[in-house]
């Protein structure tokens, strides 16, 4: 397990289960293994580790967090086909914030229909909109469920508000940080391929 220790915040890189070899196909964990040590290194970079500090003392949260990458898909994510445009139809579980402990579970995006079935890499999954979209937007509405925000509507409400001021502040930044990842991601999806 891997660990990153933030002001408030401890970024936690969780180990695969041990029911992932029966549920899902060997290829899948490698790609689930390593997107999801992609968005931890994502989520230590300095753009985001000062956006979710500022958030936290936004919210004025007084327990530390632990953030812990989950390293498969939440079991309640469904994926029901693929648009014309290429994007997943279904049900993304991004997040859980745990009600008893001051933890923060972030799930991968659920990305093949089949977990036993052999992953097709004829379409590059986009890393950087994943992180972006997906994770970012999780972290944030799962923080906002810690400071005590339950209404499900208002928090996504004031996620998008957060959001974009994580898009007007931090962008540049982020995408700076992000090449390394990207091109990371980009060896690992060739060297699937062959």
């Amino acid at each position: 397990m891997k660990y990153s220790k933030c002001e408030r915040v401890r970024i936690r890189l969780a180990s695969i289960p041990n029911f992932a070899d029966k549920e899902y196909h060997h290829d899948q964990i490698k790609f689930y293994a390593k997107m999801t040590e992609l968005i931890y290194k994502a989520l230590i970079m300095n753009s985001i580790r000062s956006f979710i500090n500022e958030v936290i003392r936004c919210l004025n949260i007084k327990e530390d967090i632990e953030l812990r990458v989950m390293r498969l898909p939440s079991r309640r994510s469904r994926v029901i086909g693929i648009n014309e445009r290429g994007r997943i139809v279904g049900r993304q579980i991004y997040g859980r914030a745990w009600r008893n402990k001051p933890l923060i579970d972030i799930f991968p995006n659920l990305i093949f229909l089949d977990k036993l079935s052999c992953p097709s890499y004829n379409v590059r999954f986009r890393l950087r909109r994943i992180i972006l979209n997906s994770v970012i937007r999780g972290v944030i509405h799962e923080i906002l469920h810690k400071s005590g925000l339950k209404d499900e509507n208002e928090t996504k409400k004031v996620t998008e508000e957060y959001y974009e001021t994580f898009r007007k502040r931090y962008l540049k930044q982020f995408d700076k940080e992000i090449k390394p990842l990207l091109r990371e991601w980009y060896e690992f999806e060739v060297a699937m391929i062959r």
